[in-house]
């Protein structure tokens, strides 16, 4: 793979490095003003007015939350250039802050406590800095800033239904890390997070006293060995190789102690990464559920929801990466991710319909810090600007390779 000109990567990043302080007060800005998932309108109004005041051309939705925003080289054309997409996240968590800070939420039980603030100053610092240069670009750098990436199935979906990513080559996108320390990233080709679906069983007995269950359908009994065959489900349907879980989150039934109830709800999350195995486990839900209720007479409901699927990464962009941290950051501060996470995140859409790959931001002064969606989540801010960084390379590089991948085909074409 060539390289983009020296002197246009080194550009780029003075600009980056020269708007530290820009960068850091506006993460503290979105840190200060939360807003939850599909209510995220100051944050994408803020975000549209500072892309226009860089130039770029902004696309918001029309429900008023998430955009896209594009600059180009002049005379730009589509069909013979190239165009690489970069997504943050824009959406905050109902969690109360705990931090002691100035920037602290200003907005009780809201917090951005999965680091979407840091996303999206990153993402912009990417903007800021490429966008000084697009008479030079060798194509097209679209943003996106995504809302709803919290809850299921994600507002991913409805940026592809959008258009976010019509006519794009590429998508990149990252994510902090508080396990690792600021100055590194952590890269993986292939699995990366795992599918996250949400399972609900309501299961319908006949009630009674306590005293005399023999003249009941115990609903709660049933829902115990329910609860049972379904931790056991992976193991024994499913290659133990390949990661799966499920968890189940909540159980519901009865009111007072001595009384059966007719009804017991139960949920939990599966998350996989084989796409084979997602396909195959609501019928094995079924399966089991249906099993269990015929033996003891009971009914049950099964309510199934799909969430986002498995991010796999492209192994050439995760290469990129891998190689543009190494020249900003050194071999050392490049970790090679061992396993995937059994997280999930949405822009798994993203990379669905065109090569797209994540990476990991170091954001702890010591690691590991608190963790994701604690309360106390905070960042080593000096983050941002290696993130932008980073970026910036990887979209470059990606636009320039792209450029010259088309103009050779052109070329085969006209033979």
């Amino acid at each position: 793979m060539t390289r983009p000109a020296t002197q246009l990567l080194e550009r780029v990043e003075e600009r980056i490095l020269d708007h530290r302080d820009d960068l850091i007060d506006l993460r503290r800005f979105f840190h200060a003003n939360p807003e939850l998932s599909r209510q995220e309108f100051a944050t994408t109004q803020t975000l549209a007015d500072h892309l226009v005041s860089l130039g770029y051309e902004v696309h918001v939705r029309p429900e008023g939350t998430g955009l896209y925003a594009d600059i180009a080289p002049p005379n730009f054309d589509s069909a013979v250039q190239p165009t690489v997409a970069i997504r943050s996240d824009i959406d905050a968590l109902p969690i109360k802050e705990l931090n002691d800070v100035p920037y602290r939420s200003k907005n009780e039980g809201v917090m951005h406590a999965c680091g979407h603030d840091v996303h999206m100053a990153t993402v912009y610092g990417t903007g800021l800095g490429l966008g000084a240069q697009r008479e030079e670009l060798p194509g097209r750098i679209r943003l996106i800033y995504q809302h709803n990436e919290e809850t299921t199935p994600g507002g991913a979906i409805e940026m592809v239904n959008f258009g976010a990513i019509e006519e794009v080559d590429a998508v990149l996108g990252l994510h902090c890390d508080p396990e690792l320390a600021v100055g590194k990233i952590g890269v993986r080709p292939g699995a990366f997070t795992a599918s996250f679906d949400l399972f609900e069983f309501q299961i319908r007995g006949k009630g009674g006293h306590g005293a005399r269950p023999h003249q009941c359908v115990d609903s709660i009994f049933v829902a115990t060995q329910l609860c049972n065959a379904l931790y056991q489900l992976t193991s024994r349907n499913f290659d133990t190789r390949i990661p799966a879980v499920i968890s189940i989150g909540t159980i519901s039934g009865g009111a007072v102690p001595n009384v059966i109830p007719e009804k017991v709800t139960l949920s939990g999350t599966i998350r996989t990464i084989d796409r084979e195995h997602r396909n195959q486990i609501e019928d094995h839900l079924h399966r089991i559920a249906g099993g269990i209720c015929m033996t003891h007479g009971a009914n049950y409901k099964l309510d199934f929801q799909n969430g986002a699927p498995a991010i796999h990464n492209d192994p050439e962009i995760t290469s990129l990466f891998a190689n543009v941290g190494t020249d900003l950051l050194g071999e050392d501060n490049i970790y090679h991710i061992p396993l995937p996470s059994m997280g999930g995140e949405d822009f798994s859409y993203y990379c669905e319909r065109v090569p797209g790959a994540m990476f990991r931001l170091g954001t702890a002064t010591s690691a590991p810090s608190n963790f994701l969606h604690s309360p106390n989540f905070d960042i080593d801010e000096r983050a941002i600007a290696i993130g932008s960084r980073v970026l910036a390379r990887t979209a470059l590089r990606l636009l320039h390779d792209r450029a010259i991948m088309r103009k050779t085909d052109r070329m085969v074409e006209d033979l």
